[in-house]
C-alpha cells in the first residue's frame, strides 16, 4: 500500500486542528486559531515518527502520552493544575469521541473488517461533519450538565465579624481583577449581605458610610460588558474568604468582593474567577 506524506500530514493536521478546536470550544476559552494551527501542524509532522525506525519509541503508548499532554499544555497554558486536568479530560473525550466516528464511517465504507492506516480524507470529514453534530447534541444534552456541576463551589466570608455563605459558580469569563492590588473579584448578589443591620450599610451606594464602616478595605471595581461600558461596582475586601468543593476546603487570602444589584441565578448566587480553583 503506497502513503503519500503529503495526504497524510494533510489527514492529521484536520483531526487535529478540529480536535483542538471542540475542546476549546468545550472549555468555553479563547484560543487564537493561527496557534491551534500551528500546533496542529506539529501534531500532524509528529505522526511521521511512526515510519521513521530511530524515532518510532516516540510514538508508543508513553510518546503519545507525553505527546498529547504537550499539546493540550502549549495551546492552553493552563493557570493550575486542576485547571490543566479538566483541559486534559475534554481533550480526550473529543479525541475518543471523533475516533470512534472515524472508525464507525471507515467501517461502513468497507466490505470487509480489514484495517488500514490511511483514511481516505473524505472518510475524515465525514466523520468530522458526524462528529460536530453529536457533539452538539450531547453537549447541549448531557456534557453541558456534567460540566455546570462540576463548576459549582461553595464559598464562606467574614466581614466585620459577620459570616455569609452561598453558592458560587466558577465562570472562566470572569477576569475581573481589583485594579491597584490585582487581587481576583468574586461577584456575588447584593442581596446576600442585606441579612444584617451592618450590612445594609455594605450594600449602599453612598461611599462615605461605607468609608465609616469598612475604612480602606472599600474598593472600587470597574468593568466593561454588553450594554455597559465603563461601568464600576463597589466591593469590599473580606476579613476572611472560604471555598469548598465536596470534602474539601480552601482559605483564599487575596480576594475582593464585587456587590451585583441584580440577580445571578436560581442556582447560585456569586461568580468566582478561574483563579479561585
Amino acid at each position: 500500500m503506497i502513503i503519500y506524506a503529503d495526504v497524510y500530514i494533510l489527514e492529521n493536521l484536520v483531526i487535529n486542528y478540529f480536535i483542538l478546536l471542540v475542546t476549546s470550544y468545550l472549555l468555553k476559552t479563547n484560543v487564537n486559531s493561527f496557534k491551534i494551527l500551528l500546533i496542529s501542524m506539529l501534531g500532524a509532522f509528529y505522526s511521521l515518527f511512526q515510519f521513521y525506525q530511530p524515532l518510532q519509541f516516540l510514538y508508543s503508548p508513553v510518546g503519545k502520552i507525553i505527546v498529547s499532554v504537550s499539546l493540550v499544555y502549549f495551546t492552553f497554558l493552563p493557570k493550575n493544575f486542576f485547571g490543566f486536568i479538566r483541559q486534559l479530560f475534554s481533550f480526550y473525550l473529543v479525541t475518543i469521541m471523533f475516533g470512534g466516528m472515524g472508525f464507525f464511517v471507515y467501517y461502513l465504507s468497507r466490505n470487509s473488517i480489514e484495517y488500514s492506516v490511511q483514511l481516505k480524507l473524505k472518510n475524515v470529514l465525514l466523520a468530522l461533519g458526524i462528529s460536530l453534530i453529536v457533539f452538539k447534541l450531547s453537549y447541549e444534552l448531557i456534557i453541558k450538565k456534567v460540566y455546570k456541576d462540576s463548576l459549582i463551589r461553595y464559598i464562606r466570608f467574614k466581614i466585620n465579624q459577620s459570616e455569609y455563605s452561598c453558592v458560587g459558580y466558577v465562570d472562566t469569563g470572569n477576569n475581573l481583577k481589583e485594579p491597584f492590588s490585582g487581587k481576583p473579584v468574586v461577584i456575588v448578589e447584593k442581596k446576600l449581605l442585606e441579612m444584617s443591620e451592618d450590612a445594609k450599610d455594605i450594600c449602599s451606594k453612598d461611599l462615605e458610610k461605607l468609608q465609616e464602616l469598612l475604612g480602606n478595605r472599600i474598593v472600587l471595581i470597574p468593568y466593561n460588558s454588553i450594554g455597559q461600558e465603563h461601568g464600576v461596582l463597589v466591593g469590599v475586601i473580606p476579613d476572611e474568604f472560604y471555598v469548598s468543593e465536596n470534602k474539601n476546603t480552601w482559605i483564599k487570602k487575596d480576594v475582593a468582593i464585587a456587590l451585583y444589584d441584580k440577580k445571578i441565578s436560581n442556582r447560585y448566587s456569586a461568580l468566582l474567577g478561574p483563579d479561585l480553583i
